[in-house]
């Protein structure tokens, strides 16, 4: 009885923290990989179309106009498809769609694409793959996955370290 009670309280602080972090909109600044917070930002070498296009899917995001705002993504997407960063933004947006299993591969693209990154520093680079492991640990966790989730989450973690 002790256990199940752990169990639950466990799951559900778990639950909290996840619902946190996915909620996390990145805040528009200066481009570069990240800002002063943290926040994963655009790459340095981001066109000026691709960055008033973001803007765009942001704005639409804001308004909960979500099939525009992915529009506008996909768009940028067609004209820098190796940037991470871009394919993140889209995972959140089908995370907000409720669309777990798209953003999870979504999620996972950019993974791969951050890790292929030029001409990034490293520090800007773990912090990319650490939001994108939010994202992984997030779909999970809708998908009733929590083992995988927890796993996610904890290479998040370690990356923010």
């Amino acid at each position: 009885m002790k256990n199940n009670t752990l169990l639950i309280t466990r799951i559900l602080l778990f639950t909290f923290a996840m619902t946190l972090i996915a909620c996390q909109a990145p805040k528009d600044k200066t481009p570069g990989w990240t800002s002063e917070s943290g926040e994963v930002r655009p790459g340095p070498k981001t066109g000026k179309a691709v960055l008033a296009l973001l803007s765009k899917a942001r704005q639409a995001s804001k308004k909960g106009a979500f099939s525009s705002a992915e529009s506008h993504l996909e768009r940028a997407l067609r004209i820098e498809p190796q940037n991470p960063t871009l394919w993140l933004y889209m995972a959140k947006l089908r995370l907000y769609a409720d669309k777990p299993k798209e953003a999870l591969n979504i999620a996972k693209k950019a993974l791969t694409l951050s890790s292929q990154a030029k001409n990034t520093g490293q520090s800007s680079r773990r912090t990319l793959q650490g939001d994108c492991w939010r994202v992984v640990a997030h779909a999970y966790q809708k998908l009733g996955n929590l083992e995988k989730a927890q796993n996610a989450q904890d290479k998040a973690s370690s990356l923010s370290n």
